[in-house]
């Protein structure tokens, strides 16, 4: 028989009516005579009693001064008195009152750090000492001994000193002279060596992997080179997993194998992607790679975008050289069109750039590129045909993922055109450009950005309009329209020579993911660098972000600031500030 289905309901009333268990009985441990870490050190070795049984309360009142004393002597207090008085406080709970008298605390009166073997003329340990948290007169801390220890043993591992122990590691401690003396003797042994470096099987050559390597055979072990080994292979775009392991069981001969195990990226990738800005409007993006297209580590890949107002499509060629990490020739070939406002281009590019990134983290770009633009600006219809040599040097620096709280971008771009290298016209362009982003505290967001340039021609009208400058924008000076700030011409803007804009905005983090901002942002394009102060163009506003999982979203409303119509206008774009 079915039962009803009104049953479980009356049943679950019926359990909701039954009187309540009386609540249990408890404990209150109450700590007097000391606080901070002093008061943390008693709680953490008396614990507290499991019930208010009498037998176990009386249990934890005998035991708690001896465990409490030894939780003291670990911080270096071993003249402490220690008492625990009990009361209660109604029929149900018991309070217990720990008094702690700590006591003069015991001083280090000598810390002795001695380092032996290859190891004590190793410049990594020089001054060591000074770098341990342990010096004469200060109070005897058993734990940050204890990390002083770890820290020499550490440092001996990450470079190399595999063989490495300890002669003598001690403590003295006099509690009645209220001194103490630390030794740390350690012996480094040998500092090993890389070894041969041995790859998982992968689809390119073996001697195309081995100048992967970073280092040479032969070279002193550090564990920060098989650390950035590690990272340097997952940022070369070859391989979705890498795994660098020194195998320290089959040292031999005082050299130190290693073995990196794999896993190649899938040989074709797709991306897509679909976005929207108030500069060029909704967009499409699409993009295949290859990110190797044989056993030399060469890559393909091509990209499409397809917006409102720009279409483009672009495709490279990367051939790693002798450094592959650091050193690359790239081949791209690209085609665009753009329609803003009264100008329309279309232009087709073709390019080759040595790539290098330098050791201090700059990244040196020599190019020459062939660029033919056809163009109209109103009524007049141009073509312009360029081979424009150029040298570009950026730095990216960054902390916080795809919304970082710290980085900055560096950007200086040096370009030329000369009838004598079979270009229409001569051409001289500079342009630098900065952004920092800094967070002051958990919340205080700054970003400041500025972007200068210049250009020299004997022709500025046959200039195409991909090489003048141009402000306003979501990037720029916003308020303002994409490209409308700029000298004009019979009331169109034809772009400049020269070019300055900056920018400073504050955010504050309200949430993890959403921050509120306002900012200030002033320049233009000059026909002439006289001009710079008196036609800068200003805009102020306020807006939103968002750090969505695929990178940060702004929403922006700014307005024009001193013009005769201070008119208000919404900004929407997405993307990294960096």
């Amino acid at each position: 028989m079915t039962p009803p289905v009104w049953l479980p309901v009356v049943l679950l009333l019926i359990l909701l009516a039954l009187p309540g268990r009386p609540a249990q009985a408890g404990v209150e441990v109450v700590i007097e005579g000391v606080s901070g870490e002093l008061a943390d050190q008693v709680r953490g070795h008396i614990g507290e009693p499991a019930s208010a049984d009498p037998a176990v309360v009386a249990a934890f009142r005998r035991r708690a001064p001896e465990r409490a004393e030894r939780g003291l002597q670990a911080v270096g207090y071993y003249d402490s008195q220690v008492q625990v008085r009990r009361e209660r406080i109604d029929e149900e709970q018991v309070r217990l009152t720990v008094l702690v008298d700590p006591g003069e605390p015991v001083r280090l009166s000598r810390v002795h750090v001695l380092i032996t073997g290859p190891a004590g003329t190793d410049p990594a340990f020089a001054g060591i000492e000074q770098r341990l948290g342990l010096a004469e007169g200060d109070v005897l801390h058993h734990g940050r001994y204890e990390a002083a220890r770890r820290a020499i043993q550490n440092l001996a591992l990450d470079r190399g000193y595999f063989d490495g122990r300890y002669v003598t590691r001690r403590v003295e401690v006099d509690p009645e002279a209220r001194e103490a003396e630390v030794i740390l003797h350690y012996h480094s042994g040998i500092r090993y060596r890389f070894g041969v470096v041995q790859f998982a099987e992968a689809p390119l050559a073996e001697e195309f992997l081995q100048r992967l390597v970073p280092f040479e055979r032969g070279e002193p072990y550090t564990a920060e080179q098989v650390a950035a080994f590690n990272r340097q292979l997952l940022d070369s775009g070859y391989f979705s997993d890498v795994r660098v392991r020194p195998q320290r069981d089959g040292a031999d001969e005082g050299e130190v194998p290693v073995d990196v195990d794999l896993s190649t990226r899938a040989r074709h990738e797709i991306t897509t992607g679909v976005g929207y800005t108030t500069d060029l409007g909704a967009r499409i993006r699409l993009g295949w790679r290859r990110p190797w297209v044989n056993q030399w580590g060469h890559s393909l890949a091509v990209e499409s975008e397809i917006a409102q107002r720009r279409q483009n499509l672009s495709g490279t060629y990367t051939v790693p050289l002798r450094d592959p990490l650091r050193t690359q020739l790239e081949y791209q070939l690209g085609v665009q069109a753009q329609d803003v406002a009264d100008i329309d281009t279309e232009q087709i590019t073709a390019s080759v750039q040595h790539r290098h990134r330098l050791e201090s983290g700059w990244q040196q770009v020599l190019s020459l590129r062939a660029q033919r633009e056809r163009y109209r600006i109103d009524d007049d219809r141009r073509t312009t045909q360029l081979y424009i040599p150029g040298v570009s040097w950026s730095r990216v620096r960054s902390r916080g993922g795809l919304d970082p709280r710290w980085g900055d971008r560096q950007l200086l771009a040096l370009e030329v055109a000369d009838p004598d290298l079979a270009s229409d016209i001569e051409l001289r362009r500079v342009r630098a450009a900065t952004r920092w982003v800094r967070t002051l505290g958990e919340r205080h967001r700054f970003l400041v950005r500025g972007e200068v340039g210049a250009l020299a021609t004997d022709s500025f009208a046959d200039v195409p309009p991909s090489l003048r400058f141009y402000a306003g924008g979501d990037q720029s000076v916003r308020g303002y329209k994409y490209q409308t700030l700029g000298p004009e011409e019979d009331g169109t803007v034809i772009g400049g020579r020269y070019l300055a804009v900056g920018s400073v905005e504050y955010g504050y983090q309200l949430t993890p993911n959403w921050r509120p901002a306002v900012f200030l942002d002033s320049g233009n394009a000059y026909a002439d660098w006289d001009n710079l102060g008196s036609e800068a163009k200003t805009g102020a506003g306020f807006g939103i972000r968002w750090s969505s999982p695929v990178g940060p979203v702004r929403l922006d409303l700014a307005s024009t600031v001193g013009e005769a119509d201070d008119s208000w206008r919404l900004h929407f774009s997405m993307g990294s500030d960096l």
